[in-house]
């Protein structure tokens, strides 16, 4: 379709933001214009992101610390982008992840204090230097998101079960971020989902005209 390089997108957000609906839309424009991509998660995205997620992440009795889910998470994460991400972008195709890098550093940084200076050579490590080439940070009160949360019925996992504080901390971090990286960008996520879509479709136009044209 064109000789541009295909982008590696990252969806991110306190939780409640909207990620998921996001993706599907985006997953469904890019199925619909015929554009090869591959729609991922983390924890997720291999057997061992996958194995990951179902048997600590949803284990609200464990007790994690941060420098113990920092490791954990991107023991995962390396196998993902080996296994999964890079690949497909060697493929050709568009890479949107749930999640990526961005959330260690806002949550066991920011969110559980872990150095991130102690964060960035594990993730170096974990993600073979090859970063996403935009972060979209979907920004939402955190009294918000749980509430969305609660009204969709969703069971919190052992993240999302974490105090009002912490949620406060991930957001600054989110915003934080956003606000020093020409590479993240802050989107309102307080308005309707169809406004959310909206603007988060007009900066990928703008950022990769080729795929999003």
């Amino acid at each position: 379709m064109t000789d541009a390089a295909a982008p590696f997108v990252a969806l991110e957000g306190p939780e409640g933001a909207g990620k998921s609906l996001l993706l599907s839309a985006l997953a469904e424009d890019l199925l619909t214009r015929g554009v090869p991509h591959l729609i991922t998660r983390e924890p997720g995205g291999t057997p061992t992101g996958e194995a990951l997620r179902e048997h600590i992440w949803k284990r609200p009795d464990l007790s994690i610390d941060g420098i113990t889910e920092l490791l954990l998470l991107s023991a995962a994460r390396h196998a993902h982008m080996r296994e999964v991400i890079r690949p497909a972008l060697e493929r050709g195709e568009v890479v949107i992840t749930d999640r990526f890098e961005l959330s260690t550093r806002v949550y066991q940084g920011f969110g559980r204090g872990v150095d991130l200076g102690v964060i960035s050579s594990v993730t170096s490590i974990a993600v073979e230097n090859r970063f996403p080439d935009l972060y979209v940070i979907l920004d939402v009160d955190p009294q918000v998101g749980k509430q969305r949360q609660s009204a969709a019925g969703l069971t919190p996992d052992r993240i999302e079960r974490e105090d009002l504080e912490f949620m406060l901390r991930v957001r600054e971090g989110y915003r934080t971020v956003a606000a020093e990286e020409e590479g993240a960008v802050l989107v309102d996520a307080s308005n309707s989902a169809a406004s959310v879509h909206r603007d988060v479709f007009s900066l990928l136009r703008k950022r990769f005209p080729h795929f999003w044209g």
